[in-house]
Parts: structure tokens; C-alpha cells; sequence
């Protein structure tokens, strides 16, 4: 999309957003989406060689951004990420947390504390670790936004999924609660809650027939793109959702319309992460 002052909502505005760095996923979608419309973005990866493409891509497409590496889940890279949109940029006005995983994929009777006390972190802590980092930043001097990336899987109760059910569960109750806890600071808390979705993640569930199989049985007949996920990232970013906070939005393409909804999780199913 050609920047114009028409289609530039974000102009001036400064944004972090983890898990940037894969092609496709969510974070690298939402990235480009936030930049293309005016905002200098804050890209984030734990491997150097796909963040630094990303970030090579961007600015030879004229985008504002810059890449910090490091893993989500330590506490200093967040402080990082938000000391470099204050440094590069002077500000910083919206967070988008997309980092998580599975780290257990089997029967419950089969799982360990380790496995279901890790995938709950990995699915919670990067998010509240940077909030706080973001608050403390002054991510609410100007009335700022955050998005974290939440999961349809808590509407169903599929077995292989227990933990990252239990782990995205969390993370809903733990966006409606910052939603209360900052309103009065005038910042705006919600998720965006995908379905099985086109991503570099998923990509053994959908590449060999291109997702026909997983279109088939969703209500609106199209497995979701990563760009789904960002166009309603950036929606609850802008100030067209000014008046919404504490929301999960399923992208699902109706899925969690129809009782316990289709998983791709069975157990035909390779072991992976899902989003």
C-alpha cells in the first residue's frame, strides 16, 4: 500500500511489536501494517540473521523500523525494546505481544509441571514483563495501546492442547485485569484470540495442500492469513477502537461458532506449535 496522508493513522506514532522477525507470521504482519500506515515500528526476534532481513526489507520499502534481538521471555530484552523506541524514535505509544508456543503436545495424563508451568510462562510472562517495562517507559503519556495474541483455543477442550489452552486462558484474564488497572492511566488493554492461522509456525498443518483441508472446515470457508490477525491488531490499535478495552476479538473465521470448533489438533497431527 502507498503511504498517503490519507492512509497514514499511525504518522508519528512509535510501536513495539515481539515476534516480528518469521515470514509469515503475526507480529512480522502487524509490523508492516503499523509501518506502512505511518508508525515507526520496533521489530523483535530471538534469531539475528531473520530479524536483520526483516529489518532490510522494511527500510528498503521506505518503513520506519528498527530491530532488537533477544528472547521475549527475558525480562532485560523487554527494558531493551522499550529503551530503543524511546531512544530511536522519542516515544512509544503502542505494544503488540505475539510471542507463544506449546511446550507440551500429548495427553494430559502424560504431562509434567515443567511442561505445563513452562508453556504457561512462555504464553504470559513476555507480555507482562513488557507492559511493565512499556508503563514504566511512559507508554501511557499519550494514551497508549497494547494487543497481545491470544488463542481460539480455550474455547475448546482438545486434549493435546491443555496446556497452551490453560496457558492462553491466562492470558485473557491477565488482559482484563491490565485493562482495569490501566484505564485510569488512559491506556487501552485487549487481545486478538486467531484461529488456526497461515504462519511460519503452523506451517506443517497447512503447506501441503495449501490449507484446503483446514478451509474446508471453517464456517467461512478460508483458513485465516497472518494479515487477518494484523488488520485487527491495528484496529484496536487506532483510535476507531478508542472506546474498547478488555475485549478478546476471535479471528477464526467463525470457528468458535460451532460448539467445541474444528482443531487440527488430533492425533494424526504432528507435534508443533499452533497459533
Amino acid at each position: 500500500m502507498p503511504q498517503t496522508q490519507e492512509n497514514l493513522r499511525f504518522d508519528g506514532k512509535v510501536a513495539i511489536v515481539t515476534g516480528s522477525s518469521l515470514d509469515p507470521s503475526i507480529g512480522r504482519a502487524t509490523a508492516a501494517r503499523l509501518a506502512t500506515e505511518g508508525a515507526s515500528v520496533v521489530i523483535n526476534g530471538r534469531a539475528e540473521g531473520p530479524l536483520r532481513e526483516t529489518e532490510r526489507a522494511f527500510c528498503e520499502a521506505g518503513l520506519s523500523v528498527t530491530a532488537v534481538a533477544g528472547s521475549a521471555e527475558e525480562t532485560d530484552t523487554a527494558r531493551r525494546l522499550v529503551a530503543t523506541a524511546k531512544e530511536q524514535y522519542g516515544r512509544l505509544d503502542f505494544v503488540v505481544n505475539t510471542v507463544g508456543g506449546n511446550r507440551f503436545l500429548g495427553s494430559p495424563r502424560d504431562m509434567d509441571r515443567e511442561e505445563l508451568i513452562g508453556t504457561i510462562e512462555l504464553n504470559t510472562w513476555s507480555a507482562v514483563a513488557l507492559v511493565q517495562a512499556a508503563i514504566e517507559g511512559g507508554l501511557a503519556e499519550g494514551g497508549g495501546a497494547i494487543v497481545n495474541i491470544s488463542s481460539g483455543t480455550v474455547h475448546k477442550t482438545t486434549p493435546k492442547m491443555i496446556a497452551y489452552a490453560a496457558a492462553k486462558s491466562a492470558l485473557n484474564a491477565i488482559t482484563k485485569t491490565l485493562a482495569r488497572d490501566l484505564a485510569p492511566l488512559g491506556v487501552r488493554v485487549n487481545s486478538v484470540a486467531p484461529g488456526l492461522t497461515r504462519t511460519s509456525g503452523t506451517r506443517e498443518m497447512w503447506e501441503p495442500d495449501g490449507g484446503k483441508a483446514a478451509a474446508r472446515n471453517l464456517l467461512l470457508g478460508r483458513l485465516t492469513e497472518a494479515e487477518d490477525i494484523a488488520n485487527a491488531c491495528v484496529f484496536l490499535l487506532s483510535e476507531d477502537a478508542r472506546q474498547i478495552t478488555g475485549q478478546i476479538l476471535d479471528v477464526d473465521a467463525g470457528n468458535h461458532l460451532m460448539g467445541g470448533g474444528w482443531t487440527p489438533m488430533t492425533d494424526e497431527t504432528i507435534q508443533g506449535r499452533i497459533r
